[in-house]
């Protein structure tokens, strides 16, 4: 099965990344992420006891892809920036005019995450400085499904992909961004059994994937996550004729539709993804757009995912139930 490695990273996606894996539609491939680590790791004495601990102790775990973890170089040198995608992967066929489905499959996690507040940030700003809340981390161990947070306390991991998007038709954007291209959602619903639907911008698609969480509460207020997590996940892409409506990501599992929309302020990301499923509803649903609105009015799930990047991810979702019509 092909694989998308950690051997190159790219920390912006753009149409001119080198493409470093070619797929076909509705072929399965795995791919391996990168921690996203920043300064604050470095020389914390709770990570050095963690990585002597799996570097020096920890046999080898098999995984679903047939191979063992071991201690990666981020623990040991610093990288450029964060959310460093695994990548650049092309997928044939794709062209403009087209939407990308990204199925995703199953996710394993490495054994080691961590979590840090700088002391401010887009949640809690601090204009003159540190806020009250003050800087601090934590370095986790992950096994059996569970992120070991203390002595007393096991959070159930509930694995996630950060980051999934296509290269813009023209302009670089750094991975810390999100947009019509997808990239830096950090929304929990990208995960196993989600499907992304992103829309074709260049031949190709040139699919970007990476930033995984081991866990992340709403608003991912900390910024270093979530629990921060590297890890494999296995992904099918197919393609599909680009809907008339269609503008922002959507996302599909197995009980909601759902659209996800980025900007700042909040108010307006809110904005853009509950006008996104209106135009959905009216036209793949037969909705009229004002029974649309009424409905949705009664039954919309909508949240600020992450408040933390450069746009703040608002998701609206429908449970699948009401997709009956007038």
């Amino acid at each position: 099965m092909k694989r998308a490695t950690k051997s190159v990273l790219y920390f912006e996606t753009g149409p001119d990344n080198p493409v470093t894996l070619r797929v076909r539609p509705g072929e399965e491939f795995d791919v391996e992420t990168q921690l996203n680590r920043g300064p604050w790791l470095d020389d914390h004495p709770e990570e050095e006891k963690l990585r002597n601990k799996l570097a020096d102790g920890a046999q080898p775990r098999e995984t679903m892809f047939g191979s063992g973890w071991s201690v990666p170089w981020y623990l040991a040198a610093g990288m450029p920036s964060g959310n460093p995608s695994s990548g650049c992967i092309y997928v044939e066929g794709a062209k403009p005019g087209d939407v990308l489905l990204v199925y995703i499959g199953g996710i394993d996690l490495d054994p080691i995450g961590y979590t840090a507040y700088p002391g401010n940030n887009g949640t809690l700003p601090g204009w003159l400085g540190p806020n009250g809340v003050g800087a601090g981390h934590r370095v986790v161990e992950i096994h059996d499904g569970f992120i070991h947070w203390s002595e007393t306390l096991k959070l159930q991991a509930r694995p996630m992909i950060g980051c999934v998007g296509v290269a813009p038709a023209r302009e670089r954007i750094n991975n810390s961004w999100a947009g019509y291209w997808g990239g830096n959602f950090d929304a929990q619903e990208v995960t196993t059994g989600a499907t992304v639907i992103l829309g074709v911008n260049v031949e190709g698609a040139l699919l970007h994937v990476g930033d995984m969480h081991a866990i992340q509460g709403d608003g991912e207020i900390c910024g270093a996550g979530g629990i921060e997590a590297s890890g494999r996940v296995r992904i099918k892409v197919e393609l599909a004729p680009r809907p008339k409506s269609f503008f922002w990501p959507r996302l599909v599992n197995d009980t909601h539709i759902a659209t996800l929309a980025m900007a700042r302020p909040c108010e307006d990301a809110f904005r853009y993804a509950l006008e996104a499923m209106i135009l959905w509803l009216e036209e793949d649903y037969g909705f009229s757009r004002v029974d649309a609105y009424l409905l949705l009015g009664q039954v919309l799930e909508a949240r600020c995912t992450q408040f933390v990047n450069p746009t703040f991810t608002y998701i609206a979702k429908m449970n699948k139930e009401y997709l009956t019509g007038e």
